[in-house]
């Protein structure tokens, strides 16, 4: 037998535990992952403000708002892509603003610092989504403005949602999970621990000595990126084949997509997800760059990783021919 109904206090005990062990001024929450966070948040605050039917997003290659998207426009909500000149007028009608700090799938870093200029002294929401930086610097998380909303991935399945003084989140379903303090803290905490190295010396030599059959994805200097990832094209190529070359070449197993691991590709075969393709486009992309793209953990990049790395675009290549 058992008794329908969850124990309520144990998401406030972990957001407890998580808030001393980050030693964070702000309020932080625990989200089941990045996608959950970002959508109840927008739907929480549409509920909350429904008069504002507008959010304004600028965001990198990435599927995490597509449903969210869909569903706002339904309640008469429409994401656009940039102010209008009287910000007055668009404090009234806005009810947020959202924007990657960095790219999901390539860890490129973005500056959108006038943007932000621009909306200073309102009281417009400002949601900054982090996919990979809190494994590499934290301290972003610490220094929070009245109105900013951060989210954090940590893994596919949780997310940190650190909040300023004038914001208060609806907690519409996060509360109801069937959090479990003894099984879901330790998980969290496992999350947090987890830090991803820098590599920028070897992935810059790495990526300046590609062999024939791979381009670089980033321009020759790119600074404005998280170096813990080399990140190329293998030309004219499936990317998710070419892992799999690898991994039966270095004898590793392939992990489930979005999980931690040294070798990725975006190839629709491996995540079943045409938007990214269609995104192209707009990042002056071509959809067959993202068919090859591969991330490359930088802790593998060493000389006998090189080598096998070039014995598998020869292998890629004869197959294609």
């Amino acid at each position: 037998m058992r008794i329908d109904a969850q124990v309520s206090h144990d998401w406030n005990k972990i957001n407890q535990g998580i808030k001393e062990k980050l030693e964070c001024q702000s309020k932080v929450y625990l989200y089941p992952g990045l996608n959950f966070a970002l959508y109840e948040i927008c739907l929480g605050l549409h509920l909350k403000y429904s008069h504002k039917r507008k959010i304004v997003k600028e965001m990198g290659l990435g599927n995490h708002l597509r449903k969210i998207e869909l569903e706002m426009a339904k309640l008469g909500v429409r994401f656009k892509d940039q102010f209008e000149d009287d910000m007055k007028k668009e404090e009234k009608a806005c009810l947020a603003y959202v924007h990657d700090l960095d790219d999901a799938l390539t860890g490129e870093l973005f500056d959108h610092i006038e943007t932000l200029k621009k909306i200073a002294s309102s009281k417009m929401y400002r949601i900054h989504v982090a996919h990979h930086l809190f494994h590499t610097r934290r301290a972003f998380v610490k220094n929070l403005s009245e109105y900013d909303i951060i989210i954090a991935s940590l893994d596919p399945g949780h997310a940190l949602v650190f909040t300023g003084e004038k914001v208060s989140l609806p907690t519409l379903s996060v509360e109801q999970i069937p959090w479990n303090f003894q099984r879901d803290f330790k998980k969290v905490i496992q999350a947090i621990d987890r830090k991803s190295s820098l590599y920028q010396k070897e992935i810059t030599e790495f990526e300046n000595t590609l062999p024939s059959g791979a381009t670089p994805w980033f321009p020759k200097n790119m600074q404005k990126r998280i170096y813990d990832r080399s990140v190329v094209v293998i030309n004219d190529a499936d990317g998710s084949a070419f892992v799999d070359l690898l991994h039966n070449s270095l004898q590793t197993k392939k992990k489930y997509p979005g999980e931690h691991q040294d070798f990725e590709s975006t190839s629709f075969c491996r995540w079943h997800n045409d938007s990214w393709f269609k995104q192209a486009p707009d990042f002056e992309r071509s959809p067959d760059e993202l068919r090859g793209l591969v991330a490359i953990d930088g802790r593998v990049l060493h000389a006998a990783f090189q080598e096998c790395f070039t014995q598998c675009l020869k292998q890629i290549r004869s197959l294609s021919e």
